[in-house]
């Protein structure tokens, strides 16, 4: 009599499966550290050896999933952009109707960011209804020690990655109110966690305000971030602001739980 039990899996099947375990941890790896990163520096995130590292990555560098540059350091590859711009684009098509009724609530310039080689990058936004406001592009990086959005994005990384990122992308004054050395940012970022938002004082454009709120999504950090100018966003307004912000993050963050479950439909 046949039995109706399925078989354990053998040691062939467990081998491939801790394969592609390990491949996505790589993969994840990667990611994670958006700038490009060594094979020691993988080695020791995945806690694997080097030898394993270099073969895992050598497979993701020939399928297109990583790519390298000329010191042999890795970063997500066209293939691997391809799935992440597509989620990308999902979370942008989510987020669009929370980001009209801010703009439509408050009249201000409002916008969904991440970070994104080091850089602070729009997925979408909604322009204020005042006469007078920013203008924002999406896709076109920014300083992140000159934004509130990359002050409270730096926050939830590790701090070698935070210098990793400043190395990469320098600190350079726009205004007499820019950040321009590494204690007082790390300060700022601190400040930021602690207090649940950020603050861009005038730091990347004179006479602009800015506050940014995170949105908790396991698909990449990301936050809302609303800019006006100065004087139309006092402290009182500022804090109504910060609610307003926070409420819509914690409703967003629920349609995004769906988010990683999604392929190319959109």
């Amino acid at each position: 009599m046949e039995s109706t039990f399925a078989s354990e899996p053998n040691a062939k099947s467990r081998g491939a499966v801790q394969s592609i375990s390990r491949g996505f941890a790589v993969l994840e790896a990667v990611v994670a550290h958006d700038l490009p990163v060594g094979v020691t520096e993988l080695a020791r995130q995945c806690d694997l050896p080097v030898g394993t590292i270099h073969r895992l990555v050598q497979s993701l560098y020939e399928l297109g999933y990583v790519d390298k540059d000329e010191s042999s350091k890795y970063f997500a590859g066209p293939r691997l952009t391809k799935l992440t711009g597509t989620r990308q684009k999902t979370v942008a098509a989510i987020a669009q109707p929370y980001l009209d009724r801010i703009a439509q609530e408050l009249g201000e310039t409002v916008a969904v960011g991440t970070l994104k080689g080091g850089f602070v990058v729009g997925i979408a936004r909604t322009p204020g209804t005042r006469s007078i406001r920013i203008h924002t592009s999406i896709g076109v990086p920014s300083h992140p020690h000159a934004s509130a959005l990359g002050k409270l994005l730096l926050g939830t990384m590790p701090v070698e990655q935070v210098h990793h990122i400043l190395d990469h992308t320098h600190m350079p004054r726009f205004t007499p109110a820019t950040i321009t050395d590494r204690p007082t940012l790390l300060d700022a970022i601190a400040t930021a966690q602690e207090r649940g938002y950020a603050v861009n004082e005038g730091e990347q454009e004179e006479g602009m305000r800015c506050v940014a709120v995170a949105i908790a999504c396991d698909l990449a950090p990301i936050g809302f971030s609303l800019s006006a100018p100065t004087l139309r966003m006092p402290d009182n307004v500022l804090m109504t602001t910060v609610d307003t912000l926070r409420n819509a993050a914690v409703a967003l963050a629920d349609d995004l739980r769906g988010v990683r479950y999604l392929t190319s439909h959109d």
